[in-house]
This record gives structure tokens, C-alpha cells and sequence, in this order.
């Protein structure tokens, strides 16, 4: 059985003439250890999914498995502790806090965390080396470049030591170079175990991971 298992997934928006099938019958498997892209254009589903892999929302109906626990009945706060414990979120627009250091980003999940963390300031430094970022700790976003800032991001994502990196479109706001850059660190996180699933629309980044899906009208195709 996957590590994640998601069996006959729908999520609907709206009612009567306005309802919305975002995710239809949806069957996915993903291995512990994957590095896993998801396709597919605008509007398909792909970040939908993504938020009920992250125990963001809860699906309409169907079941997800996580490590054998059934994600998908939880309640709000079950959920929440779900994602503090085992998820990390990455995203294009990177989500920092601008009137917050570097240091201080990186920091915040660790003040809310269930989980007991000792040291946690070394935990952020040893981030910030880990990311090529030390030098700037004290530095406020607004004065970094887009790739410091989505560093800064997969810091603050890793800070509690989740099982599973889910990223929507990290590279979408960056250049080429840099989306690449950014890539590389997925692919060396990747290799020391951790499980990685991204959103992207950009063929040439899906085409560097070990499994592509892609998505269609809410199904995976």
C-alpha cells in the first residue's frame, strides 16, 4: 500500500446550477520518498489536490490515506495538527511575512508547532546554511531576490521536519535559471528521503522528476 493513498477523491464548490466538480473520482498512490509533479493547465485541479494532500480542506467524498490513517474524515483540528506534524507548503508567491527578519520567518512554525522541539534557533540556523541563506538572516524579504525569498520559504517549510514538501508552482515567479536552482534543492531533499510533490505547469521542471501525473477537468489522465 502508498504511503499516500487517495481512493475515488471528489471535492465540490458551490450548489445546484453553481456547483463545481474541482477533483472527480480521483486514484492516486504515492510512495514514500517520491518526487512526484503534477500537471496540467489552469483550472484542472492540480492545486485542489494539492490542498487535500496538505489536510487544507477535506474532500467531498472518497477516502485519503496517509500512512495508513484516514486523512479525509478528520476534523478542523485534527487537520491542523495533521499538517503542523507532517507537511510542509511551498508556494509560488512565497508567503513571507515582510515586516519579519529572514531569521524570524523561518522561526514562526516553530512557535506553533504540537511537536517538541528542542534548540529550536539552531534548528533555523542550521536551515539557513542548509539553504545558502545564513548571510541573510537579518535581512527583512522586500530586500532579497525572488530565488533568496522561495529559499527563505523551503526554510520555513522545513522547519518542523515534515514527511511530505508539497510545493504550488515554486518556480512559476522566477527565471529560468533560478526555477532550476530551486528545483535542485527539491531533487537534494528528495534524495535524503524526504517525499516531495509539486504543482507545476512548466513541462521542462516536470520532465526532472522521477513521476509525472498529469491532470485534466478534474482527473488525472
Amino acid at each position: 500500500m502508498g504511503f499516500i493513498k487517495l481512493k475515488d477523491i471528489q471535492k465540490k464548490f458551490g450548489f445546484g446550477e453553481n456547483e463545481v466538480i474541482a477533483l472527480n473520482k480521483i486514484n492516486l498512490e504515492v510512495e514514500k520518498g517520491e518526487l512526484l509533479a503534477i500537471t496540467g493547465k489552469s483550472g484542472c485541479g492540480k492545486s485542489t489536490l494539492l490542498n487535500i494532500l496538505g489536510g487544507l480542506c477535506n474532500p467531498t467524498s472518497g477516502e485519503y490515506l496517509f500512512n495508513n490513517d484516514n486523512i479525509s474524515k478528520y476534523s478542523q483540528n485534527k487537520l491542523a495538527k495533521f499538517r503542523n506534524d507532517n507537511i510542509g507548503f511551498v508556494v509560488q508567491n512565497f508567503a513571507l511575512i515582510n515586516d519579519m527578519t529572514v531569521f524570524d520567518n523561518v522561526m514562526l512554525p516553530l512557535k506553533y508547532t504540537y511537536k517538541r522541539i528542542p534548540n529550536k534557533k539552531e534548528v533555523v540556523e542550521s536551515l539557513l546554511v542548509k539553504l545558502g541563506i545564513e548571510n541573510k538572516a537579518k535581512m527583512m524579504p522586500s530586500k532579497l531576490s525572488g530565488g533568496q525569498c522561495q529559499r527563505v520559504s523551503i526554510a520555513r517549510a522545513l522547519a518542523c521536519n515534515p514527511e511530505v514538501l508539497l510545493a504550488d508552482e515554486p518556480t512559476g515567479s522566477l527565471d529560468e535559471e533560478t526555477g532550476k536552482n530551486i528545483l535542485n534543492i527539491f531533487k537534494e531533499l528528495n534524495k535524503s528521503g524526504m517525499t516531495v510533490i509539486m504543482v507545476t505547469h512548466d513541462l521542462d521542471i516536470a520532465s526532472l522528476c522521477s513521476r509525472k501525473i498529469e491532470m485534466k477537468d478534474g482527473k488525472i489522465i
